[in-house]
């Protein structure tokens, strides 16, 4: 069974912070609620159910002198540990580095979070250059040996960086609008998917094909693609140019022309030219087929000779 395996770096405010997280989650791990509420109200009031999801399993929680690291294996499809990470940096929380190993596909990712924001890699080491020999131990040996480069040097760039996976935001981004964000993103994927579930069911009640479906919705999408961009043309050619009536005519020519135009494409992109292919290969088998085939004369005689030799 495949599953994600979450590394979790937590950097506290200050030591009496970091211990009481530390207390919290190991009694979390052990099943112990109770007591894990006790640490919980003492740092500050953190709610149990934002910090530990019921769906993570192997756990594993060890305090190092400088951090808390929480370790724990989540099904593919599972969120991200954004929720807990948002309640832990309102609760004294000040930086966090998460490593996921995505099992299915064997590939490596980082996401560094500062003062309640995912930041890249660059960043985040900016602001906290004490982090990098817990994180990137690898690293931190490696740079040191070569004069002590730059924070994101590598000798052949991120190919030899054994921490180049870091997975960066366009710009810094709160955790709570990143959490928003994925949650509508998930929200719309499995609308869609629900989406195509019920259609599939209504057409197979009907006794009509979901591929007959599908193939319907993609091709209005390509007459709508037409007719858009029909009516941008009207729009720009009337607004720039002279001759309100005369772009006006051609806007209506494109809204046929252009939806027509651009269905026909994924129809053909669609289905191919298989019918085409079929008419050819039957006129060359047509035509060769009497190659095969020896004369009428040439099989007479053959069978005459054959005759005389007996």
């Amino acid at each position: 069974m495949s599953q994600n395996a979450h590394t979790l770096h937590l950097f506290f405010e200050d030591p009496i912070k970091l211990k009481l997280g530390q207390l919290v989650y190991q009694y979390l791990a052990a099943g112990n609620t109770e007591q894990a509420q006790r640490w919980a109200d003492k740092l500050g009031g953190a709610d149990l159910a934002a910090l530990w999801d019921a769906q993570w399993f192997n756990q594993q929680v060890s305090a190092e002198r400088t951090h808390l690291l929480l370790c724990f294996d989540t099904g593919t499809h599972d969120d991200l540990p954004l929720r807990a990470l948002e309640t832990l940096f309102a609760h004294g929380l000040r930086s966090a580095v998460l490593e996921v190993f995505y099992d299915q596909v064997g590939e490596t990712e980082r996401m560094h979070f500062d003062q309640g924001q995912w930041v890249s890699r660059k960043a985040f080491f900016e602001s906290n250059p004490q982090w990098r020999a817990v994180v990137e131990p690898a690293h931190e040996r490696s740079t040191a040996g070569e004069g002590g480069r730059g924070a994101d040097s590598a000798p052949d760039g991120d190919e030899e960086d054994p921490y180049g996976h870091s997975k960066d935001p366009a710009k810094p981004i709160s955790v709570a609008k990143l959490r928003k964000d994925e949650a509508e993103r998930k929200k719309k994927a499995e609308e869609a998917a629900q989406a195509f579930i019920d259609m599939a069911r209504a057409m197979g009640k009907s006794g009509k094909s979901p591929v007959q479906g599908l193939i319907a919705v993609l091709l209005l999408r390509a007459g709508f693609k037409g007719l858009l961009q029909a009516i941008v043309f009207t729009v720009v050619t009337v607004l720039l140019f002279k001759g309100f009536w005369l772009w006006l005519g051609l806007g209506l020519v494109l809204a046929i022309a252009l939806p027509l135009y651009y269905m026909l494409s994924e129809y053909k992109d669609i289905h191919g030219d298989d019918g085409d292919d079929d008419a050819e290969g039957g006129e060359e088998g047509d035509a060769e087929a009497p190659q095969g085939e020896p004369p009428a004369g040439e099989d007479s005689a053959a069978h005459t000779g054959n005759k005389a030799g007996h």
